[in-house]
């Protein structure tokens, strides 16, 4: 399948053409909204909330609230009319109800395809653990048709893959999804909140963030790291699927966040990594895959 990215280093915008379509397909990546919201429905959140509202607030644009630089940011692909808003987690900051009724509300009426983030799915006062997950996972089903672990959707010939990987690990039963999912022979775009592990990417990573925060990452860790983060280790099934990735011909790009900056790499030849700016800082990106000419 051939394969070429136009431009994959502008950070606002990029065209993929792709062997086989017959029309553009546009997609609206949108990342790390980090919206912190909490009402009576989880007391506990609300001191949270408050304390994360005026700490991600000193990072929008124009120091207006996070909740309204998204409200503006769905504005802005509501304009564009996507055939998928491509949603790569934290966009919120925990999973209170005001916070996802506030999601739900944005969301209205728009086509998306939703992973997680490592913050959805638990408040700063519980433990980052499994158990949490398991607790909070259920509150997504709405976004993630009762699944979010793994989706798929098919847009314009393209099929948009959905895998949460916010734990840095996946298991195998979604390496086997992703697997049936490109035994289509359709080109694939896989939607993931951690980045995968690209050497070009390390250094940026582990500057910001003193630890390579990246899924399928093997060295830079300190045991401090580790425990700081919560990765042990890269689990079989995770690097399965990285290598997965890397072999697949038609898997035409991988979308994801998590870092909190811009960063594009081709993974191999004809499939780049595209990072996104946060959404708190109004980042977004357009994805136009369009017919080889």
């Amino acid at each position: 399948m051939r394969i070429r990215h136009l431009d994959p280093e502008n950070p606002g915008e990029n065209a993929i053409l792709v062997e086989g379509l017959t029309r553009e397909v546009v997609l609206f990546h949108l990342t790390d909204a980090h919206l912190a919201e909490a009402d009576e429905r989880d007391p506990q959140a609300r001191e949270a909330a408050a304390k994360y509202q005026e700490l991600f607030r000193q990072y929008t644009p124009t120091g207006a609230p996070a909740c309204q630089v998204f409200a503006g940011l769905l504005e802005q692909a509501g304009k564009l009319g996507p055939d998928c808003a491509a949603l790569t987690g934290d966009i919120i900051h925990f999973p209170s109800a005001a916070g996802l009724e506030r999601m739900a509300q944005g969301l209205d009426g728009l086509e998306y395809l939703y992973t997680l983030g490592n913050h959805d799915w638990f408040f700063p006062y519980l433990q980052w653990n499994e158990a949490t997950r398991r607790e909070y996972y259920p509150r997504f089903n709405p976004f993630t048709g009762g699944n979010p672990a793994c989706q798929a959707r098919e847009v314009g010939g393209v099929r948009l893959v959905a895998l949460d990987n916010s734990t840095y690990q996946v298991s195998a039963a979604q390496v086997d999804f992703l697997r049936e999912q490109l035994r289509a022979g359709q080109p694939c775009v896989l939607l993931v909140h951690i980045p995968l592990y690209i050497p070009s990417l390390a250094p940026a990573v582990m500057a910001r963030w003193k630890a390579p925060i990246m899924m399928g990452a093997e060295e830079g860790w300190t045991e401090e790291t580790r425990a700081k983060w919560l990765v042990q280790g890269v689990e079989e099934s995770t690097r399965a699927c990285v290598e997965l990735a890397q072999q697949a011909d038609n898997l035409v790009g991988i979308l994801c966040g998590h870092v909190h900056f811009s960063h594009a790499d081709a993974l191999r030849e004809g499939c780049w990594q595209y990072v996104t700016r946060p959404g708190f800082e109004g980042g977004f990106r357009v994805i136009r895959l369009r017919p080889y000419r």
